[in-house]
């Protein structure tokens, strides 16, 4: 029921007015004057205020202009009852903060369709502040949902860092290092170094189709899947597993003696069907410490940077489709030498095809393979740490911030001088 406040200093006017306004369904209060009536609305707090303009003391306007001063939480209709027909008046009332106007002697019947359109405004206000109040209840709520999967997600986070190679890790006669940057919380991006046995390292590079939570599942199993200490089914392969007594509880899958087995057997264990088109790129490869020789395997993935110790620079090509696209996909072995001082960089596409904050279509400029290698020849007798430094830096100037649209991941090996 709303409730309408009358105030007059005419007991006669108010008796009459209330007797209607019962009538019609309203909650009535009754205030003898202005000062009255200002106190009534603050205690009451009606919806509705029916006023006479001339009273003692506290006139109409002046308990106008005392409401719209106010902080009330809800909306105060504000009707003036006034013989004043003068249009300044009228303006004076307005300014106030009168709703509207009803002259005297009262039409009762203009009075009943002027209080039913105070009401229509006061019954909106009313659902106005209830939506409102839904609204914030339920913001309320995803804001601690959000709260807690953030959590969670920078948990998952920080978990996923602890599969990327430990820097502080010692390698025989090699030195490595590493950028990672995810484009949210969680990455679909991962890599490793390791050494499987006294004669090989084993390194590799993934990028896993889409973005967050689904990727980054998918590259948290491969992690444990190319663990060197995973307890995991061999696939997709029949060649032979040598392993000194020592070595038996290794993963047989990273001491397969060719990468292109690996990546066959990967693409037999994770391949996708049509209602979860799901798939990886990926560096594969393996070091000989003993002669240097170095052997990897491509899918679908940027080709790797080698950069001799003199500087120059050589793209390893070669390789085969995505994993987990082709079911009969082949994968090629491509074997270089890794000469004492010459430097490895594999990398994911989030690197060259990152553009700047503002390019908003398609053949906006990306960083590109030449200013990576670019900085990669500039950086040629900085310390791979300082090297590091230097691409993240110029990856984040060609962006302009520190949000990417992909992954950043760039893994860099380094064979120590003799």
């Amino acid at each position: 029921m709303i409730k309408v406040l009358c105030v007059d200093d005419h007991k006669h006017s108010t008796d009459i007015v209330s007797h209607y306004l019962t009538k019609w369904g309203y909650q009535v209060l009754v205030a003898s004057d202005g000062e009255t009536g200002w106190n009534m609305i603050q205690e009451e707090r009606p919806e509705i205020v029916l006023t006479d303009w001339l009273m003692p003391g506290m006139d109409g306007p002046e308990l106008c202009r005392r409401v719209r001063s106010s902080k009330f939480s809800g909306y105060t209709y504000l009707i003036l009852l006034t013989a004043k027909g003068d249009k300044k008046d009228l303006v004076l009332g307005m300014e106030a903060g009168a709703d509207d106007f009803i002259s005297k002697p009262v039409d009762f019947r203009e009075l009943k369709v002027r209080l039913h359109a105070a009401a229509r405004v006061v019954t909106l206000e009313r659902q106005l502040i209830q939506a409102n109040r839904e609204l914030d209840e339920k913001n309320l709520k995803l804001n601690e949902m959000y709260g807690s999967i953030k959590m969670d997600l920078e948990a998952a986070a920080q978990i996923q860092r602890t599969m990327l190679p430990d820097k502080s890790i010692t390698l025989p006669g090699f030195n490595f290092d590493w950028l990672f940057t995810p484009s949210t919380f969680i990455a679909g991006d991962i890599f490793n170094i390791f050494q499987i046995d006294t004669n090989h390292l084993n390194f590799y590079l993934i990028d896993v189709s889409g973005h967050g939570i689904p990727a980054a599942l998918l590259s948290t199993t491969l992690s444990r899947v190319l663990s060197p200490y995973a307890h995991l089914q061999l696939y997709g392969t029949s060649e032979q597993i040598r392993h000194d007594s020592s070595e038996r509880r290794k993963n047989p899958m990273i001491s397969l003696h060719s990468p292109a087995n690996v990546a066959l057997a990967l693409n037999k264990r994770f391949m996708s069907y049509e209602e979860n088109m799901q798939y990886f790129t990926m560096v594969y490869g393996t070091i000989d410490l003993q002669n240097g020789s170095v052997t990897v395997t491509q899918a679908g993935h940027p080709p790797p940077i080698y950069q001799s110790s003199d500087g120059a620079v050589r793209i390893i090509e070669g390789g085969g489709f995505p994993i987990g696209l082709v079911p009969d996909a082949s994968f090629v072995d491509v074997s270089f030498s890794f000469e004492p001082g010459g430097r490895l960089f594999l990398y994911s596409d989030g690197i060259t095809e990152c553009r700047g904050k503002n390019d908003k279509i398609a053949n906006t400029r990306a960083f590109g393979d030449d200013a990576l290698q670019e900085v990669i020849c500039s950086g040629r007798n900085l310390p791979l740490d300082e090297l590091m430094n230097r691409l993240r830096r110029a990856i984040a100037e060609h962006r302009g911030n520190d949000f990417f649209d992909d992954d950043i991941s760039l893994l860099a090996i380094e064979r120590r001088p003799l």
